[in-house]
């Protein structure tokens, strides 16, 4: 088995350097990587078979050098690396993607203003401190967590791509002034995250119940839409009554579901 060294900063760890290192560790996981916190000589960075990350000082990916300090409008570390692994199409789809990037250049509190994320306190994580601990105590008996959360979130993301295309696929619609889509799969992951990325999201949303038969009626926080007010129709097998779900009996003719949810438009 190959084995590798990496070189990161000394001194507190954190979510950058971490995340970078998990990707690479994933990417390849038949080396045997080493890693040591401290700065590197120029020996080392001019090395093309030493991973600089997040430390040196030089964005140099053809000597894999992945430093960011040096200038404030680089992205973070574990940004250049995944696009040095070809990754970044696939990674950019999570949701904490850029917003973890500016917290790393510009700090919590700017950040959280930044992408209305509320006071930074809600953005802390436990899990997060933890493992960031642990690594700066013990690098090289964290790789084996390190290894499977790379893994973790490239999978996760690969997920989320594939569900961002399919719903681009969907069909559009306006229901009674309330944009909507109509998706045929039981499947929500990367609704959000495609909703993020569109300039006309849909407010409602027609797919396929998670359990059973029947289409699955949602609106999104905000819309002027109420499915508690469809509850009596005799096609409607349930409706939340806080009027932001409802479930058909089977799966009725989508002309009928349209009608349904013409109906719960409030006011129309």
């Amino acid at each position: 088995m190959k084995e590798r060294l990496i070189i990161t900063h000394p001194g507190s760890a954190h979510f950058d350097e971490i995340t970078a290192i998990s990707l690479i560790l994933a990417v390849f996981p038949d080396i045997r990587f080493n890693v040591e916190r401290r700065e590197p000589t120029q020996e080392e960075l001019d090395d093309e078979h030493i991973w600089v990350v997040d430390v040196g000082d030089q964005h140099e990916p053809e000597k894999l050098n992945f430093d960011h300090h040096q200038s404030l409008s680089c992205p973070a570390s574990f940004i250049l690396v995944a696009r040095h692994l070809g990754l970044s199409e696939i990674m950019e789809v999570l949701p904490w993607w850029q917003f973890k990037d500016s917290v790393d250049r510009y700090g919590p509190v700017k950040s959280s203003e930044i992408f209305k994320a509320g006071d930074d306190l809600v953005n802390r994580s436990p899990v997060e401190d933890w493992l960031t601990v642990s690594f700066a105590h013990d690098p090289q008996g964290s790789l084996s967590i390190l290894k499977s959360f790379g893994a973790y979130i490239i999978g996760h993301a690969r997920t989320l791509k594939s569900q961002i295309d399919f719903w681009k696929t969907c069909r559009r619609l306006v229901i009674s002034g309330v944009p909507a889509m109509i998706g045929e799969t039981s499947e929500s992951a990367g609704l959000e995250e495609f909703r993020r990325l569109v300039d006309d999201p849909p407010d409602v949303v027609i797919s396929h119940a998670r359990r059973g038969e029947g289409w699955r009626l949602f609106r999104y926080e905000g819309t002027a839409v109420d499915f508690s007010l469809i509850a009596d129709s005799p096609q409607i097998e349930f409706a939340h009554k806080s009027g932001f779900m409802a479930k058909t009996e089977g799966l009725v003719p989508i002309e009928d579901v349209i009608t349904l949810v013409s109906r719960a438009v409030t006011g129309s």
